[in-house]
């Protein structure tokens, strides 16, 4: 059974992002396929500076007010935002989780499947060097972008996989192999002992890693799909300390992912208290 917090909202589209959508379909029908590409990396490009420069208004409360945690953690998100396609609140969401792990002394590896460009996961291994408890981070991902969409990531009757500002083709949120290894372990100087990348998809190299893993405080799923959310949670749910946590980034906004897992909880018949990040991620304990 899943149940959200109060309060909480599923996916919460800003003003923003609505017209962003609107913008975009119609200049998709309207312009040539190379000059709208050209059109919107451009204006993708302009929108995530502009984000991220909005963002330091947190930061100049919490300086004002003398809130050093939250001055900390601004100054956290800012860091990375530039490598992270899930924006300030999804990457709120995971320090607050590693937060509650830190706090709990939740014993266990951080494991993360869909890495991108990193930003998420640099978040959380800087974090995971503070917490003698964290063993290892463990980062999953094919490295070539996403893989087609199956007929599970469709809504009979839609013909959208998702609440994206446009469709996620085969590709979409490349991150390579050698540009998060130089974010993580030039820019930032993490341990490489601590932190592992794994290279290839999650059908072949989580059955065949799982064992060396161990015992996973958080497990972040962001694959976008339902055959990729389904193949983490099968491989590695079990693995869950009790107490840990279970992010999300694309339940509200993928329809796959949100199927692969509500399938699964109710098959397992766990009960979830979801927290819902307002822009398609949640995060969730482990009973």
């Amino acid at each position: 059974m899943i149940r959200g917090g109060q309060g909480d909202q599923e996916y919460r589209a800003s003003l923003s992002m609505r017209f962003a959508r609107a913008t975009l379909f119609t200049m998709q029908r309207t312009m040539p396929g190379p000059l709208y590409n050209q059109v919107y990396q451009t204006a993708f490009t302009l929108y995530r500076f502009l984000i991220r420069v909005l963002y330091l208004r947190f930061w100049i409360w919490y300086a004002i007010s003398g809130n050093k945690k939250e001055r900390c953690r601004t100054e956290t998100i800012f860091r990375v935002m530039p490598y992270s396609l899930v924006g300030w609140r999804g990457l709120k969401a995971t320090s607050l989780v590693m937060d509650h792990i830190g706090e709990g002394k939740v014993e266990g590896a951080i494991v993360e499947c869909g890495v991108a460009r990193g930003g998420s996961a640099a978040l959380m291994a800087m974090a995971a060097e503070e917490m003698d408890h964290c063993p290892a981070v463990w980062l999953f991902d094919s490295f070539e972008g996403l893989p087609n969409p199956t007929r599970d990531d469709f809504v009979e009757g839609h013909g959208e996989t998702g609440r994206h500002v446009r469709p996620l083709s085969r590709g979409s949120c490349l991150g390579t192999y050698e540009e998060v290894g130089e974010l993580l372990f030039r820019r930032l100087r993490l341990d490489r002992k601590r932190v592992r990348l794994v290279k290839g998809w999650f059908q072949e190299t989580l059955p065949a890693t799982r064992e060396n893993i161990g015992p996973i405080a958080l497990l972040r799923v962001d694959g976008d799909w339902y055959e990729s959310t389904r193949c983490c949670l099968e491989n590695l749910y079990d693995q869950m300390v009790v107490g840990g946590y279970i992010i999300v980034d694309d339940y509200g906004a993928c329809y796959g992912a949100k199927k692969a897992i509500d399938e699964f909880v109710s098959r397992r018949g766990i009960k979830v208290d979801m927290t819902f990040d307002g822009r398609g991620g949640c995060y969730f304990s482990n009973p």
